[in-house]
């Protein structure tokens, strides 16, 4: 490896590692000083894995400017489809040495891919075999049915049932691809994916770290979504962290992750999508992969990570200091950022000045924070109204 690479790393990482605990330390012991990180977006995880004293080689399909700057390399694909990926992979693996693969979303679509960086590479979190499995929607259903866990109505054909439904893909990842049935009748209604029953209720998570036996919950969480189109109705737009529920459903649903994780051996961090309601909860999905709600806690839950990839005991995960919420934001119409934008500093995933996005497409990320998640959201409020003046007017 490069002098210049080495110091490019140590003047990243230097301020973190006077402040790594010896648990930091050792966890991060245990596997290659350099990971590999690809995702659809990889800035999350970078920024998690460069925090707890790695060196992080990035793929993913957006290069922004923040991973670009916490990255020693960052490679830009189209996608995770293998033929996307493999040169850059391929390059990854020549030039640097990586042991060790912390993968996040996008796998939902492509998992032959995660199936072949298996091959070559230890996946940090699930098994390529066990997230697998996990988009087998009718396994999953029927494992739910077994337990007694509460779900919305799932049918595998159109429903000929009254009422409101969602045709959902058999692989997708942050809401994309959802419809409602009544647009899709208006519309050609065809094309592969299964029909749940509409419940209205609070969207929430519980982020959870498993070591294949046991589970902890890490925070609940309450989820946004954006209306971008037909089939885009229920994308995925954010969350707040740290979000009281009450005790009795927060005491079945911790059952609930611990009986997911024996069942299929969940290692590292997850999470349960579910709906709020009057009468407990129903269970959507299982996440099989560190989601989006794992940057609203502390910096040191990689270590979290890789200690239940590893299967080792569970510690407490500490309770975070503040409540942190996120958002992404959507273009409402064509925009092209200026060349010499400045992003405010709790703006992530920041793209480069001159880019050009069309109307619906993702322009970046919000970061807030207050003592409650009540507050945490007013702050998020503010300054979504700032950074669209600011994008109005170009400064």
């Amino acid at each position: 490896m490069s002098r210049v690479f080495n110091q490019k790393f140590f003047l990243k990482s230097s301020i973190f590692c006077g402040l790594m605990t010896i648990r930091t330390r050792i966890a991060v012991a245990e596997f290659s000083k350099c990971l590999l990180v690809i995702a659809k977006s990889a800035r999350m995880l970078a920024a998690l894995a460069v925090r707890a004293g790695f060196e992080v080689i990035a793929v993913d399909c957006f290069a922004d400017a923040d991973t670009r700057q916490i990255a020693n390399q960052t490679y830009r694909v189209r996608s995770l489809a293998w033929d996307d990926i493999k040169l850059a992979v391929i390059s990854a693996l020549g030039r640097f040495r990586i042991a060790d693969v912390l993968y996040g979303s996008g796998f939902e679509t492509h998992p032959d891919s995660l199936m072949k960086l298996a091959r070559d590479w230890r996946l940090l979190g699930n098994q390529a075999d066990t997230f697998c499995r996990l988009q087998d929607k009718r396994d999953f259903f029927a494992l739910l049915t077994r337990l007694a866990i509460p779900y919305p109505q799932v049918v595998f054909q159109a429903p000929t049932e009254a009422g409101e439904w969602l045709r959902k893909p058999w692989r997708g990842e942050g809401g994309l691809g959802i419809a409602r049935s009544m647009e899709l009748e208006r519309r050609d209604a065809s094309g592969e994916g299964y029909w749940q029953r509409y419940v209205d209720g609070i969207a929430m998570s519980a982020l959870f770290v498993a070591n294949g036996e046991s589970a902890r919950v890490v925070g609940w969480n309450r989820q946004w979504r954006a209306n971008l189109g037909p089939d885009f109705a229920f994308v995925f737009a954010g969350a707040v962290g740290s979000v009281p529920i009450p005790s009795e459903v927060s005491q079945v649903l911790r059952t609930v992750v611990i009986q997911l994780t024996a069942e299929y051996g969940l290692r590292g961090l997850n999470s349960l999508d579910f709906m709020l309601v009057p009468d407990g909860f129903r269970v959507l999905e299982l996440n099989p992969r560190v989601s989006a709600s794992a940057q609203l806690y502390g910096d040191d839950l990689l270590v979290s990570h890789l200690r239940g990839s590893l299967g080792l005991s569970l510690d407490n995960v500490a309770s975070a200091p503040v409540s942190k919420a996120v958002r992404t934001v959507f273009a409402d119409r064509n925009l092209r950022v200026a060349d010499d934008f400045s992003w405010p500093d709790w703006v992530a995933d920041r793209p480069p000045g001159g880019a050009f996005f069309g109307a619906g497409q993702p322009i970046c990320s919000i970061i807030a924070a207050g003592k409650n998640s009540g507050l945490a959201m007013l702050q998020l409020r503010r300054r979504l109204h700032i950074l669209g003046t600011l994008l109005e007017t170009g400064r």
